[in-house]
């Protein structure tokens, strides 16, 4: 049976809940702690923004999403370790730099390279609307949906 990784952008609203309710019976459908940490700060810097619609949310993501995010874990620096080395590989810097920083000149953030090594970890599909042109490139295995 498939099963999913969503990415923050993909988990952003309610009106992904159609899609997910449509998929067939058994398909695992999960996001990471990254993105829930994302979600959470997101609400933190918009907490003026439509109070009902936020509290139906996330009672939407507490109750499905919530017990099943999966963690960063131990093995899954290996992952990350292979996207990290490939991206280098793909595309040296011209001088030693420190590695978040290069990143962003190549408009790869580091969350995103840390939800794509969870998803290759679990043999999951990354959801997500990002295009992560480098991760692409370098997460070699990694598939990759839009839902929206």
């Amino acid at each position: 049976m498939p099963g999913y990784l969503l990415d923050t952008n993909q988990l952003s609203s309610l009106r992904l809940k159609p899609k997910i309710d449509a998929l067939p019976n058994g398909t695992l459908v999960f996001v990471s702690t990254i993105t829930l940490g994302e979600i959470a700060a997101g609400h933190v810097r918009n907490a003026g923004t439509n109070p009902t619609g936020r509290d139906e949310y996330l009672e939407w993501l507490n109750k499905f999403f919530v017990p099943r995010a999966l963690p960063v874990a131990a093995t899954t620096r290996v992952y990350y370790a292979g996207i990290i080395g490939n991206i280098f590989k793909n595309r040296p810097p011209a001088n030693i730099v420190k590695t978040e920083r290069y990143l962003v000149t190549l408009d790869v953030d580091i969350n995103d390279v840390w939800i794509a090594a969870i998803a290759l970890e679990h043999g999951l599909t990354l959801v997500t609307q990002d295009g992560m042109e480098e991760i692409r490139k370098a997460a070699i295995g990694l598939e990759i949906e839009n839902w929206i």
